[in-house]
C-alpha cells in the first residue's frame, strides 16, 4: 500500500495539494497519506499530524518571534514522518519551513518532491542550491522557472498554473456587467489595491484619487472594487468618500477575477491578482509600494533583483503592462497610465491578444500533470521505505 506525506504552509497550499491528491487517488486507490493539512486535504481523507494554522504566520517580525516554536514543530513533524516511513514526501510552497524538512527526510532515504518553486528569480538566488539539496523533483508553476535550476541535479518540471485551468475571459462581458447591476455599455474600471488592510490604506487611497482624475479627463466611468476580507467594506467606503470621485463604487465580495473580467482596464497591486487579470484578459496598470526600510532590505539584504515585478511582464519578458513602483505610486502617474489604455483601444486589444497566448502556455492540466509524475515516483519506490 503506497504512502505519501504532505507539508503545506498555508491554505493556498492546502488547495493545491488537495487537487493533486484527488487525481493521485485515481491512480492509486489504496493510497495512504498524512501530514500538515488544511480542510481541503482532510476532506480528501488525509490524516492530519498538524493543522496548517499551526504554521501560519505573516510578516517578518511575527515570523522571527515564532521561530523557536516553528523549529520545534519541524523536529516533531520530522520524527513522525520518519516513523511512518512514507514512500514519498511532497512539500507544498512554504520554502523557509519545508526545505529544511525535505533535506532531512531525503538524507534518510525518502524520495522528496517540492511543489511551487521559491521566487529565486526575484530574490535570494542562492536558494537554488538549497532547493537542489533538499528535493529530488521540483514542480514549477511558471515556464521560465526550470531554467534557473539548470546547473543543479534536481529534476525540474513545468506543470502549469492551477489558476490557468479555471480562469478565462468572459464570452459576454455586457451580460455579466448587467448581472452585477452595472451599466453594460459604460466604460468600467476595476481597482485591486490588495488583500491586506495596510495595502488598502496605502495603495487604495492613491488608486481612488487617480480614479477621480481619470473621470475628470475621460468622462462617465463606473468603478468596481473586490472586497478581499470581511470587515474591509466600511474601510473602503470611507476611503472612497474621502478620495474617490463623487459617484457610487460597486464593492464585490471576495471575487477579484470577476471584477477584472468585466473591466475595460484596472489598477492592480503586484501579486497574484496580476495573474488573474492576465487570465481573464483585463489590461492593467500594476502598482506597488512598500516602506523605505522594507525596500532597502529587499534590495540590499535579500538581493531583490528583477527587471519586472508583475507576473504578466515576467511571462512576456518585456513591459507588456505599465508598472508603477515606490515613488511612482502617485495619483497623477496612475491616472495617466490608465488613461493611455482607455484612450487607445488598439493597445488594449494587443494586450488581450498577448494575454491569450501567455494564458495558453500556463494551461497544462495542473492537478493531473503533478499527480501523474508523483504516481511514477511512487511506482519507482514501490516496496521501499514502506511500513505497511
Amino acid at each position: 500500500m503506497p504512502r505519501i506525506a504532505f507539508s503545506i504552509g498555508e491554505l493556498s497550499g492546502d488547495i493545491l495539494a488537495a487537487d493533486v491528491l484527488g487525481h493521485l487517488r485515481d491512480l492509486h486507490s489504496d493510497l495512504k497519506c498524512l501530514g500538515v493539512t488544511g480542510p481541503a486535504l482532510r476532506g480528501c481523507g488525509c490524516e492530519s499530524i498538524l493543522p496548517v494554522e499551526a504554521l501560519s504566520v505573516s510578516g517578518l517580525t511575527e515570523a522571527i518571534a515564532h521561530l523557536p516554536r516553528l523549529w520545534h514543530l519541524r523536529r516533531q513533524l520530522t520524527r513522525t514522518i520518519l516513523d511512518w516511513k512514507p514512500d514519498l514526501f511532497l512539500g507544498v510552497d512554504a520554502p523557509d519551513f519545508n526545505l529544511g524538512l525535505e533535506r532531512t527526510l531525503r538524507q534518510h532515504g525518502i524520495r522528496v518532491a517540492h511543489l511551487v518553486s521559491p521566487s529565486v528569480w526575484a530574490w535570494r538566488p542562492k536558494r537554488v542550491q538549497k532547493v537542489a539539496a533538499a528535493t529530488d523533483t521540483l514542480f514549477c508553476l511558471f515556464p521560465f522557472e526550470p531554467d534557473y535550476y539548470r546547473a543543479t541535479r534536481v529534476r525540474r518540471l513545468f506543470v502549469g498554473h492551477p489558476l490557468a485551468d479555471r480562469l478565462q475571459p468572459l464570452d459576454e462581458i455586457q451580460s455579466e456587467r448587467q448581472a452585477l447591476g452595472l451599466d453594460p455599455h459604460r466604460t468600467t474600471v476595476a481597482l485591486l489595491p490588495g488583500s491586506r488592510l495596510h495595502e488598502l490604506e496605502n495603495l487604495g487611497s492613491v488608486m481612488m484619487q487617480a480614479a477621480r482624475l481619470v473621470q475628470q479627463d475621460f468622462g462617465p466611468i463606473q468603478f468596481i472594487l473586490p472586497v478581499a476580507q470581511d470587515g474591509f467594506r466600511p474601510v473602503l467606503e470611507a476611503l472612497w468618500r474621502q478620495y474617490g470621485p463623487n459617484q457610487s463604487l460597486l464593492l464585490l465580495d471576495r471575487d477579484g477575477p470577476r471584477a477584472l473580467s468585466v473591466a475595460d482596464a484596472a489598477w492592480v497591486a503586484s501579486g497574484t491578482a496580476t495573474l488573474e487579470g492576465l487570465l481573464v484578459g483585463c489590461p492593467m496598470v500594476v502598482a506597488y509600494r512598500v516602506s523605505g526600510v522594507t525596500a532597502w532590505i529587499a534590495r540590499n539584504v535579500l538581493g531583490f533583483h528583477v527587471r519586472w515585478v508583475s507576473i504578466p511582464n515576467l511571462l512576456a519578458r518585456e513591459f507588456l503592462v505599465p508598472e508603477c513602483l515606490q515613488e511612482q505610486v502617485r495619483p497623477k502617474i496612475l491616472a495617466e497610465a490608465l488613461l493611455a489604455l482607455l484612450q487607445h483601444p488598439d493597445r488594449r486589444n494587443m494586450i488581450r491578444a498577448r494575454f491569450q497566448i501567455l494564458s495558453a502556455e500556463l494551461r497544462h492540466n495542473f492537478g493531473v500533470t503533478v499527480a501523474a509524475e508523483l504516481g511514477r515516483m511512487l511506482v519507482a519506490d514501490s516496496g521501499q521505505g514502506n511500513g505497511s
